[in-house]
């Protein structure tokens, strides 16, 4: 890649819900990957168990809710990944991972971002996350990456864990 150019890098739509689906269950720590994964089944059983051996009105029809609930739980990320389209649309995103800056360029704007605004750079199995101190993360797939440019996003992961 050219010095000067920024690369251009195509997500596809299923890159992104994996990635979005990857992110939902794994991306937040161990106790709420726990409870993505086990608290729908779970509360939908515990609706299911009051509503067959219910003894009052009340717990009955709070099974319904819990039975719901529970169901909604389950389906939530089908729910997003069907009703936000927007967020899963192909876009094209140019960038350059430099060694002090990441210059990240849509249709509309261009912005740099220096690493010292990154709280976080975690590797996933196919993508890298950079998370900024505001929250906001860019997702860049480990397959569109230039060797260097991995290089550089592994120095700094380390240099962030080290300043942790």
């Amino acid at each position: 890649m050219n010095n000067n150019t920024l690369q251009k890098i195509k997500i596809s739509l299923v890159e992104k819900i994996k990635i979005f689906l990857n992110e939902y269950y794994f991306g937040y720590g161990v106790f709420f990957s726990i409870l993505r994964i086990l608290g729908g089944p779970l509360i939908l059983i515990m609706g299911l168990n009051l509503y067959f051996n219910g003894i009052t009105k009340s717990g009955i029809g709070y099974s319904g809710f819990m039975i719901f609930f529970g169901i909604y739980y389950l389906l939530k990320p089908l729910i997003l990944v069907l009703t936000q389209d927007a967020w899963f649309k192909n876009f094209d995103l140019e960038y350059k991972i430099q060694p002090k800056k990441i210059i990240i360029q849509s249709e509309k704007s261009k912005s740099e971002l220096d690493y010292s605004k990154l709280k976080t750079v975690q590797e996933r199995k196919t993508y890298f996350v950079l998370k900024t101190n505001s929250k906001q993360g860019i997702y860049l797939p480990t397959k569109l990456l230039e060797t260097s440019e991995i290089e550089i996003l592994n120095n700094l992961k380390t240099l962030i864990q080290q300043h942790v």
